[in-house]
């Protein structure tokens, strides 16, 4: 099951990571509203607090990470018994210190890193079926190093140019929504399609290779599987139609084509697997909203503006 899972949460794609850092004294709190397509992490580096999520209230101590795999509406604050009724009174004084930094007027207790994970999860239904919360801890050694050695990348090396922090930031993710995916409280359906590994096997190969013209036979063939038994298990497994997520992918990896090197259109559209460039500009704009050029022009933009440096002036920003 444990390749299954994996190959599940891949199937999640994060279009942006912002990360905040955050100095935190006395009494603080915020109440923050659901967020569409994201996933929210805190990771406290000192310090701790409390967040109450979906009826649940979770503990974060010191290097230790709580995921919200949908970034439900929740609360986060120094303790339980901290009111929240009138939230302006709370982090009295913050202001930016930093680029990407925030810290209160009192001296900081706490120190907490704030991740939004903006994704793109058309074919992942099953995150509705994760927690609300899921607490990351040093019970699991090996993972939660990892992650706070990745996060600490993520949040301490301006230098990383935009692809490289996207890249880190993906398999980040993907380790977290892996995580997710184990916890108990998880309702995933149909868990034999999660313990069928010949059926895991042949998407793996989709997945490495989607510009490939993939025939369902075949890969039912190759799983010892009948083309309807096998198109069902695909189906619970992805949450969606071989051939949707196929198409997904393809249209994922010519949109990291697009903004990450010159190829032109054409060339990128048959790297994905499309004969035809203006169907592949159809199918590209059905997915992203925006031509293939358009996409390009407008990743570059958001390079430069990322690439540039910035000097934050007036009130800090709300987190």
């Amino acid at each position: 099951m444990s390749d299954a899972l994996d190959e599940l949460a891949r199937s999640v794609a994060l279009r942006e990571a912002e990360v905040m850092r955050f100095a935190l004294g006395e009494r603080w709190g915020k109440r923050r509203p659901a967020q569409r397509a994201c996933a929210r992490v805190y990771a406290a580096r000192r310090g701790g607090g409390w967040i109450d999520v979906a009826r649940r209230r979770l503990a974060l101590g010191a290097g230790e990470l709580v995921f919200l795999p949908r970034a439900d509406e929740h609360t986060i604050r120094d303790r339980p018994t901290t009111s929240l009724a009138h939230p302006e009174a709370l982090c009295r004084g913050m202001r930016a210190v930093a680029e990407g930094a925030l810290a209160t007027e009192a001296p900081p207790e706490t120190q907490l890193v704030v991740v939004d994970l903006h994704l793109d999860a058309a074919g992942a239904p099953w995150i509705a079926l994760l927690p609300p919360a899921v607490r990351i801890t040093g019970a699991a050694p090996g993972l939660a190093r990892w992650l706070s050695e990745t996060l600490a990348l993520l949040a301490g090396a301006p230098d990383l140019s935009p692809a490289l922090r996207r890249s880190v930031g993906e398999t980040w993710a993907h380790a977290l929504f892996a995580s997710a995916l184990r916890d108990p409280a998880a309702s995933l359906p149909r868990p034999e399609a999660l313990r069928d590994e010949p059926v895991v096997a042949a998407l793996a190969r989709v997945r490495a290779s989607p510009e490939r013209a993939w025939e369902l036979g075949e890969l039912a063939r190759e799983s010892g599987l009948s083309r309807s038994a096998f198109a069902a298990r695909a189906t619970a497994l992805l949450g969606e139609p071989l051939g949707h997520h196929v198409r997904r992918l393809r249209l994922s990896r010519a949109a990291v084509l697009l903004g990450e090197t010159t190829l032109p259109v054409k060339l990128v559209a048959a790297r994905v697997g499309y004969d035809s460039e203006p169907a592949f500009a159809r199918a590209f704009a059905r997915a992203h909203g925006v031509s293939p050029v358009g996409y390009r022009q407008a990743r570059r933009r958001e390079d430069d503006a990322l690439a540039a440096p910035r000097i934050e002036r007036g009130p800090a920003p709300s987190w």
